[in-house]
């Protein structure tokens, strides 16, 4: 029985054992699209129960590393009502680089060279640019960008998809962590250790209970959110507008609808294909990990298929492993232990599964962060089934964007 599977711009087919019981699992691809129509009628209820998006003199915005539709949604609400001609445009970034011109480009499209001297991006380091608003659940204080403080109108322009350790992206998440301080964004990611935190888990995940507590910080400021959620072909399949509590509940089940893949019960082995962007370096394959590990059976193996044309990524995760002591599962509740969280729960996964990367790094790369090196799948398949032709195998599709979950009735 041979199988295909997308690997970069090309295609790698493998042969799996006769007797192999195989599944194919990827998202859903939707039936429906969202348009201006639907948009403007959302947005017209919101606005009767908020304020009009005119009045609005602060927008906030993802950056480059979401897939938010912002060039089409400001088309739309430009052409429903307008933009207030001074109203300011934030770019919340968390503790990414504050945008270049080339990603500010990408985000605003044909709107830039409109809004350009409007634009600003967030630096969770230049704490001069923030405003003590309060402290944490740890007692240790809060400060956010001085422009959420000030504005007397925001408008929150996001898009809602599974996160591997806060449920779903969007939402509050725009706000915090995304315009918040460096230190406040490292205890809120370092509560994600353990699985409680997980893909689409937001009821009893402390990183979100985390997040709602920080947003009690804004009470009282006027804001209108829009959310969009995206089919796995990047099509806006639905968007929700009003409070920002309730349009990212809606967001999120439908956010859900997409992503879920079902499965019966656990597998011997699961490959997950790896697609673009996400397959471009090591630092990103964590999603497509946590998205699938827990379809597999205590003691078998996942490969993962990706490329990483573009090397380790951000090198600071891949550094923070030489201090990192295995088997450590506490780890601080500062901004020097940043980016732990990442290997902690690589790590316990590896623990639990024997977890393979197929890809274009240097043999014994991805080995330092819990990945075992595999440069041949075929000869690692046939040893498994060499005992039992009969394996349960998984090849999920689009490993990144599916998020496998077990049916309740299986």
């Amino acid at each position: 029985m041979n199988v295909a599977l997308g690997y970069g711009d090309d295609k790698i087919v493998l042969e799996l054992p006769e007797g192999a019981v195989l599944d194919e699992i990827s998202c859903k691809v939707s039936t429906t699209t969202v348009g201006y129509d639907i948009f403007k009628e959302k947005l017209a209820a919101a606005e009767k129960e908020i304020f009009r998006a005119v009045e609005a003199d602060l927008f906030i915005v993802n950056d480059a590393y979401r897939p938010t539709p912002t060039e089409t949604i400001l088309d739309w609400i430009i052409k429903s009502g307008g933009i207030c001609g001074t109203a300011a445009f934030l770019v919340s970034t968390g503790t990414h680089p504050v945008p270049s011109t080339g990603q500010l480009r990408t985000i605003f499209g044909r709107h830039y060279h409109d809004f350009k001297g409007r634009i600003f991006g967030h630096d969770c380091k230049d704490r001069a640019e923030m405003v003590r608003v309060g402290e944490d659940h740890s007692g240790n204080v809060v400060y956010l960008n001085r422009k959420v403080v000030e504005a007397e109108k925001i408008v929150v322009i996001g898009s809602v998809e599974p996160h591997y350790f806060a449920g779903f992206t969007g939402g509050r998440k725009s706000i915090f962590p995304g315009l918040c301080d460096f230190d406040t964004t490292a205890r809120n990611h370092n509560l994600a250790v353990g699985f409680e935190a997980s893909p689409m888990k937001l009821e009893g995940n402390p990183v979100e209970e985390s997040l709602q507590e920080l947003m009690k910080l804004v009470e009282g400021k006027d804001i209108l959110s829009i959310q969009a959620v995206l089919g796995k072909r990047g099509e806006m399949t639905s968007i929700h507008c009003g409070d920002i509590v309730i349009s990212f509940e809606e967001a999120c089940e439908e956010s859900r609808e997409i992503y879920s893949g079902a499965y019966n019960e656990q597998y011997d082995m699961l490959l997950a294909e790896v697609r673009p962007p996400l397959d471009a370096n090591l630092y990103q394959l964590q999603k497509s990990l946590e998205n699938c590990q827990g379809a597999v059976k205590d003691g078998g193996a996942m490969i993962l298929f990706s490329p990483c044309h573009e090397g380790i990524g951000t090198r600071n995760f891949y550094d923070l492993a030489e201090r990192w002591k295995r088997g450590e599962v506490r780890i601080g509740d500062g901004p020097e232990s940043f980016g732990m969280h990442k290997l902690a729960r690589v790590e316990q996964i590896s623990q639990r599964i024997n977890v393979y990367l197929h890809s274009e790094l240097d043999e014994g790369v991805p080995d330092r962060v819990y990945y075992m090196s595999l440069k041949k799948p075929r000869e690692l398949i046939d040893k498994i089934s060499q005992n039992d032709s009969n394996i349960s195998i998984a090849l999920v599709h689009d490993a990144g964007h599916t998020v496998l979950t077990k049916r309740l009735n299986s």
